[in-house]
């Protein structure tokens, strides 16, 4: 049986990170105009799962959105309506207010409608089933790949060759952990039958944390380990600490890095300074993506952190009134499941020190600190050649 499934997240995400604040500690300024978010999926099932007896989670399917992530998300829309309040936009969806984005997974779209049902809860002529109690209306999102994930666009070699040495492990760091490892790689191929690899070891941990949170029956092989020196606690704890290593790798690789989070960081800056000009009346803007992608654009955006637990993320705060517009830069987690908390960003030194008590700096720091990795044309990025393709016949 598995340990109990509410310390899990925060003992699995956060060992090296200073602990969550138990609840939201900011408050909406009055003069802001715009607020975003952006959010890591929540949890999902394994791409594969292990062979265990009488499985009775996961009915979801492979890689999608399991009901535990449903809630995480939904605890985060709720947490942002508690932190804009229904002054700064209306409870129900207007069009004008707020524009939605998501990758093409179905784990992040189905992450960001969960969130946006608890952002917008419907009343009067936008509650269109009112026996429900638990009524909720569709809102539009768009769907952008370029922008939350980039590594499914066709075509995109240079996202390729940025990921190729951590999917194939030659990184050096990558190439130290396989060497380390292999008797637990070993021991799973040996097993589970899969591949000694190190981001099916990762696969294993996501088969864990999800028989934790359902408090279900783990196979006998890690129940009862037979490999050397491990127990079922130490053996559990050893394949935890594989999850997301891929994920995690790509944002610490600055090629990786700036291909998954250049688009989105260049998104961000363009939709602040269109709010600050008063081009621009959206007050509310969210995101939903994946890992590598929102911990990348996190890196990006100056926040030092090192990992990302399902259904965490960043928001940022612009207000005026000062000449620069200023802006906010947050982070957001879940504590640990349904309840969801808003804090300011650990950032890194550069932007820290050009920031007030409060945790506000000019728009114009912020910008020129992205734009070292930020771009708009992610064709070009993507080293995708019109002019080498061929052109259309004509009669």
């Amino acid at each position: 049986m598995g340990i109990a499934p509410l310390l899990l997240l925060p003992i699995l995400a956060l060992a090296n990170e200073p602990p969550l604040p138990a609840k939201t500690t900011v408050t909406l300024d009055p003069k802001t105009l715009l607020v975003l978010f952006g959010t890591r999926h929540g949890n999902r099932n394994p791409e594969k799962f292990v062979e265990v007896p009488g499985r009775t989670w996961g009915q979801e399917g492979e890689l999608e959105l399991t009901s535990i992530g449903k809630r995480q998300a939904y605890g985060l829309g709720k947490e942002v309506r508690a932190f804009v309040g229904q002054q700064f936009i209306d409870g129900n969806y207007r069009p004008a207010q707020a524009k939605f984005y998501s990758s093409s997974a179905n784990r992040c779209q189905m992450t960001l409608q969960s969130a946006v049902a608890g952002v917008f809860d419907p009343s009067d002529w936008a509650d269109w089933n009112k026996e429900k109690l638990d009524h909720w209306s569709p809102v539009p999102y768009t769907i952008d790949d370029p922008m939350l994930r980039m590594y499914s666009v066709k075509g995109c070699v240079n996202s390729d060759s940025a990921w190729e040495p951590i999917s194939k492990d030659t990184l050096p760091e990558l190439k130290k952990l396989v060497k380390k490892s292999k008797p637990l790689l070993n021991y799973m191929k040996e097993k589970d039958g899969r591949d000694a690899t190190i981001s099916n070891a990762a696969d294993i941990a996501d088969n864990i944390i999800n028989m934790d949170f359902y408090n279900a029956t783990y196979p006998d092989w890690l129940a009862n380990p037979t490999l050397k020196g491990y127990n079922a606690e130490k053996i559990k704890k050893a394949y935890l600490s594989f999850a997301e290593n891929h994920m995690n790798k790509c944002a610490a690789h600055k090629p990786c890095r700036n291909m998954m989070g250049g688009l989105w960081a260049n998104h961000i800056i363009s939709s602040l300074e269109a709010a600050a000009s008063g081009s621009a009346k959206t007050k509310l803007i969210g995101y939903a993506s994946h890992t590598e992608v929102t911990l990348s654009v996190m890196l990006l955006l100056g926040i030092d952190k090192a990992e990302l637990t399902t259904s965490a993320g960043f928001v940022i705060e612009l207000r005026n009134g000062t000449s620069p517009a200023q802006v906010r830069v947050l982070q957001h987690d879940p504590n640990p499941i349904d309840a969801h908390v808003i804090y300011p960003a650990h950032l890194v030194s550069e932007l820290k020190a050009k920031t007030d008590k409060d945790g506000w700096m000019p728009l114009p720091a912020l910008k020129d600190y992205v734009k070292q990795a930020s771009f708009s044309d992610w064709e070009s990025q993507c080293g995708i050649n019109h002019c080498a393709l061929p052109k259309p016949k004509t009669a």
